[in-house]
């Protein structure tokens, strides 16, 4: 029976002692746990008056409603106003472009066409210095031929003058001797 009792106490100690083990770890998270409710019940009640605070700001106050309204009026209107230029000025300008673009396609063409022209004229340049290249010496030659048949046909002339002279002399001598 003794040993039955001394386990008994014992069983009794342990339990004591775990106890004293298991409160302080208890009594540790208790305290934990009643700060961080203290350091959530502050959060709300700050984040509760960053709220008014903010609902305070956004409200407009009465005596300065009507201003705040001939402000938001004026600050539309301006804002019409500005698109509305800025749409005009963008036409403007878009047209302006579109006109620049134009002439620029415009002046390409005729650039084109001028490019098309030169380049025939160089052609036709070439053609013709071979040409007057060739020419000098047919030139001389034609003269030459030119200057030939001139005097083949003042010879001949001559000679038909001659005949003529001749035959005429002949048809005066005949009625003579009639």
């Amino acid at each position: 029976e003794a040993k039955r009792t001394a386990r008994f106490l014992s069983g009794i100690l342990n339990f004591v002692h775990f106890r004293e083990c298991r409160r302080e770890a208890y009594l540790e998270l208790q305290l934990n746990y009643k700060s961080a409710m203290e350091k959530h019940q502050q959060l709300e009640t700050a984040n509760q008056e960053a709220e008014m605070k903010l609902k305070k700001l956004n409200t407009v106050p009465v005596e300065q409603q009507a201003e705040f309204k001939q402000l938001s009026d004026d600050i539309r209107e301006l804002e019409q106003l500005l698109n509305h230029d800025y749409r005009r000025k963008t036409a403007a300008l878009q047209e302006t472009i579109s006109q620049k673009k134009s002439d620029i396609a415009e002046r390409t063409r005729k650039l084109n066409e001028l490019k098309v022209t030169l380049a025939t004229l160089k052609e036709e340049q070439e053609q013709l210095k071979s040409k007057i290249v060739e020419s000098p010496e047919e030139l001389k030659n034609y003269k030459e031929q030119m200057k030939e048949t001139v005097k083949k046909l003042k010879k001949s002339k001559q000679e038909v003058i001659e005949k003529y002279e001749g035959y005429r002399d002949l048809v005066e001598v005949l009625p003579s001797c009639q």
